[in-house]
């Protein structure tokens, strides 16, 4: 019996040996999905610097501008008034009629209490204040006007912490910054291939930004618009295991695996 044992071990141990092989290459193949690469921000930038590496020319940050449907919020304020033309009456603390909430029009207009209609579709806030500070002229005493987009918001979605809508502080926005008040993106997220989509008047324009690299701060897409939206794409490790179906079905192989060698083990023993 002993000897009857001896000559099969051979055979036994190749098919042993293979299984564990075949596991371990599907294990690599598991892990092989998730690159450190890829996985950090600008992975082109050494780990290590005896100098700082300077990044020039950069984006360019261009100053946003004011769209149909766009909600601003607008504040008049002075200290005396110009008697005889304005019907309001300032207050005790020297501030009146304060604004907000004026939805551009389709045409690019707003219609400002007392002021009238204001054509500011188009012009950055910083000019829509100064046209309509003009204006105010008219009727308030050295006016001090604040404009603002008060519905600058991007839509963050896919492989992002915390994915919706996010209400900027200020219009001076980028990718980078988007990221942050979202919560910063998981492991699982491909930072190489994140998805930019912008409308512009009638047309969607979709564009690749790829973090791995510091190039993004070249990018004219680097700065982000009102109604940006990002769409960041999960990994595939992470899409094989959304629904378990990866896992399952090399549970299935292994288990063939298995029963294979026992039955080659079955047929080599008879």
């Amino acid at each position: 019996m002993v000897k009857f044992s001896e000559m099969h071990k051979p055979g036994w141990q190749n098919i042993y040996r293979f299984s564990l092989l075949f596991l371990f290459a599907m294990y690599s193949v598991m892990v092989s999905c998730v690159s450190v690469k890829k996985a950090k921000y600008f992975s082109d930038l050494p780990d290590t610097m005896s100098s700082p590496i300077i990044i020039d020319p950069t984006s360019t940050y261009v100053d946003p501008k004011i769209e149909s449907n766009d909600n601003l919020s607008i504040t008049v304020q002075t200290v005396t008034q110009n008697a005889g033309n304005s019907p309001i009456s300032s207050n005790s603390l020297g501030t009146f009629n304060p604004l907000s909430g004026y939805l551009v029009d389709k045409n690019g207009y707003v219609e400002i209490s007392v002021i009238g209609f204001v054509k500011v579709g188009g012009l950055t806030t910083s000019e829509a204040r100064e046209l309509i500070k003009q204006k105010a002229k008219e009727f308030y005493n050295n006016p001090v006007v604040n404009v603002r987009i008060a519905n600058f918001e991007i839509q963050m979605l896919g492989d992002v912490n915390r994915p919706g809508p996010i209400n900027v502080p200020n219009e001076k926005v980028s990718i980078l910054d988007a990221i942050a008040i979202s919560g910063d993106l998981p492991l699982s997220a491909k930072k190489d291939n994140i998805l930019l989509i912008r409308t512009e008047g009638n047309e969607k324009k979709f564009v690749r930004l790829n973090l791995n690299s510091s190039d993004i701060f070249k990018s004219p897409y680097f700065y982000l618009k009102q109604h940006d939206v990002i769409y960041v794409e999960p990994n595939k490790f992470k899409v094989q295991n959304s629904d378990g179906t990866f896992i399952r079905n090399l549970g299935v192989v292994s288990s063939i695996i298995s029963l294979a060698s026992l039955v080659l083990l079955f047929k080599s023993i008879k």
